[in-house]
Formats: structure tokens, sequence, C-alpha cells
């Protein structure tokens, strides 16, 4: 099967599942299938998941012991069933983040590098069959039918990737937008392409919203998709009323494509890949901690795995659009805000996104360690690790991102690291000017 046919056979496939199930019990019962059948692979394939199986009753997987990032990182080597080693793929990442060139592969592995939205980073691995089910379920998710069109897609993202690039035919025009290019340099291009798809960070949208003209900006059948960071309601109503146009939200992480936004507006896990278990931070039930299962991810698996956001639990009532998959309220890990600095060249603040300064953090500090930045000031950031870290790497990368984007370097000062509470927003990026330090 070429890889165009194998893509649309998953879309095909996953728009069918998205309604398959009538009713909640044969849905399970489905999954339970799929893990089982899952789980048997993968102890065949990875050392650690073998001993995983060896030391704990395959049937009774739900019970196992949670595992996250800091254990995948720690074993990586023998957790991924490629072979791929965390010092190759730890080079191959780091260096495509340098360079800005992603179209190295492992052996046909994708490698990528996560910036720690909620957490420490990660190194995320994908095989080319993973890549095609990647692509046929996010266009199924998304388009909604709309695959008959021809689509130009204008995705603005930190970093490309072959998984992106997987989606690009004859049919699905996929335009990269480096956000380390500053965004009015981006105009013409975004105009000349006239895109039906446009997939940003919310801060990114709200910031293309305010632009003379956004309403004409996207073509029908006029997609416009929120991605990498939380959606809140007061970004959501300006990015609408700039557009013009409803948005709808990928949520995307390390651990793969878990969530999309319906016809009807409501965020669905994709539970025909993932089991996702409800770990609860408060007594109410109010906010948990997903553990998921990807009954579908092999060359890295994701077992028990327990994810650094902070989900709102949705108890409203059974989505209309017909699917059973389970909904979200809302994701409180990633709320970040968006930086401002003096510019070198301009009078006008040149903004920094929060993924910049994300990216910055990760390239500067050792793996494992925790962060928050908070912004104190218009040329200040207050800086605070888990751990005793020296501060000239970090501002080493931030000197050179604020070079990149043309922005005056800020003054970094390190302050206490304090833990957030388990319920509470994590909030790695922050702006907290006081009344006093604005200009």
């Amino acid at each position: 099967m070429t890889e165009r046919l194998s893509i649309l056979w998953h879309y095909v496939q996953a728009r069918r599942r998205f309604t398959r199930w009538k009713n909640r019990a044969a849905l399970e019962t489905w999954q339970e299938q799929q893990v089982q059948r899952h789980l048997t692979t993968v102890a065949e394939r990875s050392p650690f998941f073998r001993q995983r199986v060896a030391e704990h009753d395959q049937s009774s997987w739900r019970e196992w012991p949670v595992l996250g990032k800091a254990e995948m990182m720690r074993h990586f080597d023998t957790w991924n069933t490629a072979g791929v080693t965390l010092e190759a793929a730890w080079a191959l990442a780091t260096a495509a983040e340098r360079t800005r060139d992603f179209s190295a592969t492992l052996s046909g592995i994708t490698v990528g590098l996560s910036s720690g939205t909620s957490g420490s980073r990660g190194i995320f691995l994908a095989s080319g069959g993973e890549r095609r089910l990647w692509a046929g379920t996010l266009l199924a998710r998304t388009l909604r039918g709309t695959l008959r069109h021809s689509h130009r897609a204008a995705l603005f993202l930190r970093a490309d990737s072959p998984l992106y690039q997987t989606v690009n035919s004859r049919r699905f025009q996929f335009a990269f937008f480096d956000l380390y290019q500053p965004l009015n340099e981006h105009g013409p291009r975004l105009q000349a392409l006239r895109p039906t798809v446009i997939a940003a960070p919310p801060s990114v949208l709200v910031h293309l919203a305010a632009q003379p003209g956004a309403a004409t900006l996207l073509a029908p059948p006029a997609i416009l998709l929120s991605v990498a960071d939380v959606l809140d309601a007061a970004d959501r109503e300006r990015i609408e009323q700039g557009f013009n146009h409803r948005v709808a939200q990928i949520y995307q992480a390390t651990e793969g494509f878990l969530a999309a936004t319906c016809p009807y507006g409501r965020l669905h896990w994709n539970e025909d890949s993932l089991v996702v278990q409800k770990e609860w931070l408060d007594p109410a039930h109010t906010r948990y901690a997903p553990v998921i299962t990807d009954f579908r991810r092999l060359t890295q698996p994701i077992v028990r795995y327990r994810l650094d956001d902070v989900i709102v639990a949705d108890n409203a009532p059974p989505c209309p659009c017909g699917s059973l998959f389970g909904t979200l309220g809302a994701i409180e890990g990633r709320c970040d805000e968006v930086l401002q600095l003096p510019g070198t060249e301009t009078a006008a603040p040149v903004l920094i996104f929060p993924d910049f300064v994300r990216r910055a953090l990760v390239l500067g500090l050792p793996a494992g360690v925790n962060y928050s930045v908070v912004q104190t000031a218009p040329s200040h950031w207050d800086v605070s690790f888990s751990a005793d870290c020296e501060l000239e790497p970090v501002r080493q990368e931030v000197t050179e991102l604020c070079r990149q984007l043309g922005a005056q370097a800020p003054a970094l000062r390190i302050v206490p690291w304090v833990p957030p509470a388990p319920s509470a927003k994590l909030r790695r990026v922050r702006r907290q000017l006081t009344e006093s330090s604005t200009p």
C-alpha cells in the first residue's frame, strides 16, 4: 500500500470509529482487547516492558505502577522497540533545533524534542507506519468530512517534523511557518498561500486575528485550529472575532495525539487509540491528571503513563455529535502567557511566545530539572530551578533566542524554587508585571 493510500485508509477508519459504538461498555470491551493484544507485542520487542509484564499480571495492567516522563527518559534505550539510544536521539533532536532543519530521521524513525511545556523535556519517536496513522487520524478529527476539498494548510510552530510533512499530497499542501521568524515577515507568504487551514498556538492566532483583514486570510472551508498551548475563553473570543470564524482545538503532546474538538465544540479524547484513566487531584473530583495507555503506539510504548497536565473534568451531558469518546472540560497544565521585550531595531515590543522560552530553558538546563520563568518588569525575568544549576547556560540560550528574534536580552535573576500544588495550573512561563514596573 502506498503512503497516500495508507493515510486515506487510516482517515476512513478513524472517521468510522468516532461514532462506531452505541454504548460505553462495548467501547471499553473493545479497548481491553486492543490493549491485551498490544501488550503482548510490546513485551516481545521492548526489554523494559518485557520485565514489566514479568513482574506484574498482564490481565491487571490497569493497576500497574504509574510511569512518567522521568522513567521514560531514564530507561529510554530499553523502553523503545526500535533499538534507538537516547544519546543518538538527543543528538539528532538538538541538532535539528539549532539548525532549524527537521528532515533527518534515524533509520526511518522520526525523532522530536518536546519543549517541556508542563514539566521536563522529552524525546518522541515515531515509525513510518505511526506517522501515517497519525496523519490519517489527524485529518479525520480536524477536517470532518472536508477531505473532498483541496487543502492548503499553514502551520505555525516552533519546530517542523517529518510527522507533519507526511500529510503532504497533491490535494493537501502543507506549509510550515517557522515561529523563529518575525510574524510580520510571514504576512506576504501567508496571503499568497490563502490557506484553507491555519493551525497555530493561541498566542499566535490572537496576533493574527488582530491584523487588518484577518477574516479574509482563510479560504473555504476555513478551518482554524488552536495547537500546542491552552486556549482560554478570552483568547478564543479574540480569535473568533478577528477571523469571524469558529476555532477548534488539537491536544497533542510528546505522548501522542490525544484529543480534538468535534463539530459541536467539545474536546474528545481519542479513545480509539487511548485508554484514559483519571488520577483525581482534589476531593471534589473536579480536576485530574490523565494516566494514558496508547494501544497503537509501538515504537515508543505509552502504558500507564501519567501526563503532567491538569485536566478539568467535564460533567456535561453526552455530546450531540454522537461520539461516546470522553470529553475534557479544559486543559489547565499548559496555560502560559506571552512575554514582551524591547526590540533592538524597533520601538514596538517583541513578542516572546511561551514555547520559545521553554525551549531556551530546555537547552540550558540538565535533564530532569524543573523550572519556571516570571517576567516581573519590562526587561527582567525571575527564573527558578528545582535543583542547583548554573545560570550562565540558561543566560546564553536566552541571549541567543533574543538575538534571533531581534529583542533585547532580559536581566535574569534566580529566585527560590516553589513546587506547584498538585491541583494548580502548571504555568512554566508567566508575565506578572506590577504597575510600578510598567513604563
